[in-house]
């Protein structure tokens, strides 16, 4: 089976369908969204609707989710609280309920999903190093992790001398899991790139040849701009998709 995972969506309806378009192409069976499906974008309330309509699809819970409804949202910048708060306002009592209840990470079959590490997941870390990235493997039951969180593609993965090393994937190309590795697969993100290239981000996991493929997809990151300058939301995170960073 081919299973589209994405995360990071963060109401970007123009980059969201971009991916699906690749990921429908590409003989996708099932989706999973690792989180953080709304805030900093336009567009909330339509992205969440196709997310929670595609075919098969599991979806944990993110950060973005999570300022919606607990005291997390006291501790982001103001301008982050503006967009949450906008967000908010935004959805629907159903799509709301619906965010709430997100598990915070899910198995499906004999890999892992979480937003942001199975190490202490309701704490959000942010897995950019190699000590990170262990502890997440420490704590994960699965031999393979998927994570989102840091809008950075990445995997990282522990050698048979159990050392753990990391690549920056190349997109297109497939990267194959051995049963013998463990692995930490940071997907990137589909609605705010942070790695310096402003193309959505998703991976697509083949269940039978056991590998993976990052696949960067282009889209009018113009239009999403001026969306989010047109809603009153904070400029920086026009720019910010323009930069890809």
């Amino acid at each position: 089976m081919k299973i589209a995972i994405i995360s990071d969506l963060h109401s970007n309806i123009e980059a969201l369908q971009a991916c699906l378009a690749r990921a429908q192409g590409q003989n996708v069976e099932k989706y999973i969204c690792l989180g953080d499906i709304i805030g900093y974008g336009p567009d909330p309330a339509e992205v969440l609707d196709i997310v929670m309509s595609l075919p098969n699809v599991e979806v944990v819970k993110g950060n973005h989710e999570e300022a919606l409804f607990t005291a997390y949202y006291k501790g982001l910048r103001q301008h982050i609280r503006q967009t949450v708060d906008w967000t908010k306002s935004q959805l629907s009592a159903s799509q709301l309920a619906y965010l709430e209840t997100l598990p915070y990470q899910v198995k499906v079959g004999d890999v892992t999903m979480v937003h942001a590490s199975a190490d202490q997941p309701k704490k959000w870390p942010y897995i950019y190093n190699i000590e990170l990235a262990t502890k997440c493997m420490r704590a994960s039951d699965s031999l393979v992790t998927f994570v989102g969180h840091t809008h950075q593609p990445e995997i990282f993965f522990e050698t048979p001398s159990k050392h753990i090393k990391n690549i920056t994937p190349s997109p297109g190309l497939s990267v194959p899991l051995y049963a013998h590795c463990r692995y930490v697969i940071n997907v990137g993100s589909v609605g705010q790139p942070r790695d310096d290239i402003n193309a959505a981000s998703f991976v697509i996991y083949d269940t039978v040849e056991r590998e993976v493929k990052f696949h960067r997809v282009a889209y009018d990151y113009m239009a999403t701009g001026k969306k989010i300058i047109q809603c009153g939301l904070p400029h920086l995170f026009a720019e910010r998709l323009a930069k890809g960073h």
